[in-house]
């Protein structure tokens, strides 16, 4: 997929662009793989932009400005425009935080919030809108998210490669609704729990999580009665989808 003709959600065509030659220039394609802009990583930064890190567009949109505004004054071209090595040039004074006339955002500051989100695009999930059909796993040879591994695969010095399959986090929330899907479980209002309240309990959690999961039914073998209390609605398996962003 060419992220040219993506619909982005937060960057202008400018910006993509000028963020794209940015993110190209930082991780280039060579003989050994494709660079950041085949990988996704600017669809990665505007998925995330949209959502996460909305607090930060501000911060894009200025720093892509100036980067472009002083490439003009000191190429009569835009970022984008230039010779990659015009970019780096241009890229090592946004680092070492000397392009002289910029503003706001910091200089060294943003050099490294590009660097890391760049980071994130080329290798975090493709949940997340980068790291398209797991290019950047194959790079690093990372086989991706797994739930366990093999005894062998534990003891092994080598990196556990999976054989060469890469899963995402949609690849096993797929897996485990293939193999537990939802039952329903007759007379069981998940509002109202499968009995009347007791009129007494002797334990209450407030908040359940994973733990009280696993003490909760201890607890009430032994013959207490246990109430377990939980914010929000009621949650089906697959929507049980981890956000790194918002962790």
């Amino acid at each position: 997929m060419d992220e040219s003709d993506a619909p982005f959600l937060v960057l202008s065509a400018s910006e993509a662009a000028i963020a794209g030659a940015v993110f190209e220039r930082m991780f280039p394609a060579d003989v050994h793989g494709p660079g950041a802009q085949e990988i996704g990583a600017v669809m990665y930064l505007d998925r995330a932009l949209a959502g996460a890190y909305a607090h930060l567009i501000p911060d894009y949109r200025s720093g892509l400005a100036m980067l472009d505004s002083a490439s003009r004054l000191r190429h009569d071209h835009g970022f984008a425009e230039l010779d990659a090595h015009e970019q780096d040039a241009m890229l090592r004074d946004l680092e070492l935080g000397t392009i002289p006339g910029w503003m706001v955002p910091e200089q060294r500051p943003f050099f490294e919030l590009l660097r890391a989100h760049l980071q994130e695009g080329l290798f975090g999930d493709p949940l997340y809108g980068g790291n398209l059909d797991k290019l950047g796993w194959r790079v690093l040879g990372h086989p991706g998210v797994w739930l366990e591994n093999s005894a062998e695969e534990n003891l092994s010095p080598e990196p556990v490669t999976k054989a060469g399959r890469l899963q995402s986090l949609a690849d096993v929330a797929g897996a485990l609704r293939h193999h537990f899907p939802e039952s329903a479980i007759p007379g069981f209002d998940p509002q109202r729990g499968a009995a009347p309240p007791a009129k007494h309990a002797d334990v209450v959690m407030i908040g359940v999580g994973g733990a009280g999961g696993f003490i909760a039914p201890m607890l009430a073998k032994a013959g207490l009665n246990v109430v377990g209390l939980e914010a929000g609605p009621w949650w089906q398996r697959d929507e049980f989808q981890p956000d790194e962003l918002r962790a």
